[in-house]
């Protein structure tokens, strides 16, 4: 018989075949040997009586632990694997990162070209639109000099043309007035004559009527 420093005691009275389920995995297969040898020495074990001791099957222990110990090395292997496979991933995700950061950097690099473009390109239409501004200004004032100078210069035409039209309007209406007078005086003429010989004619009727009379 033998007593375990854990206040349990092991007899060879048997052992307990595995289930089928426990050849899993290697982290399965382990945790189950564990929880089997939890149970083997918690739940299975005999209490001998007034020593807080337990009594358990040795063989069915020593099963156990050859078994926990087969599943080690493999869980450790797993194990390996897994951090190897973790380095590759933290390589992997770095190698990412590392891609990650050299596009992004491009990306910005390209950004700030554009960005500069786009300053320079507003920059220039910034000037373009005050030399436009500045071209327009001077069309409209060189407009408003020509509209000033153009209405000047047809003010003193219409004045002369004003002028000249009363002058010629002043010599039409005395060579009209010259004309109506020559005419009128002619006329008057005409008439005079006219008059004379009617009062010759009458006055030689009358003069032919005493005659006669006589």
């Amino acid at each position: 018989m033998l007593y375990s420093n854990t206040d349990y005691i092991s007899t060879t009275t048997g052992m307990t075949e595995l289930p089928e389920s426990a050849t899993g995995s290697a982290p399965l297969l382990l945790l189950q040997q564990l929880q089997r040898l939890e149970e083997l020495l918690i739940l299975e074990g005999t209490k001998i009586p007034f020593t807080g001791r337990k009594l358990i099957d040795e063989e069915q222990l020593l099963t156990h632990l050859a078994q926990i110990e087969q599943a080690i090395p493999e869980s450790v292997a797993l194990a390996q694997r897994i951090l190897n496979q973790r380095d590759d991933l933290l390589k992997q995700a770095q190698q990412r990162a590392q891609e990650i950061i050299r596009h992004a950097e491009q990306r910005a690099a390209q950004i700030a070209d554009e960005l500069r473009i786009r300053q320079q390109a507003e920059l220039e239409a910034q000037k373009i639109r005050q030399q436009v501004q500045q071209e327009v200004e001077l069309m409209r004032q060189r407009a408003i000099e020509e509209m000033n100078l153009l209405r000047q210069n047809t003010e003193k035409e219409l004045a002369h043309l004003r002028q000249m039209t009363r002058h010629e309007c002043q010599e039409r209406q005395q060579e009209a007035d010259t004309y109506a007078e020559r005419t009128l005086g002619e006329m008057e003429r005409q008439f005079k004559e006219m008059l004379a010989v009617i009062q010759n004619g009458r006055q030689y009727l009358k003069q032919h009527q005493a005659s006669r009379s006589s």
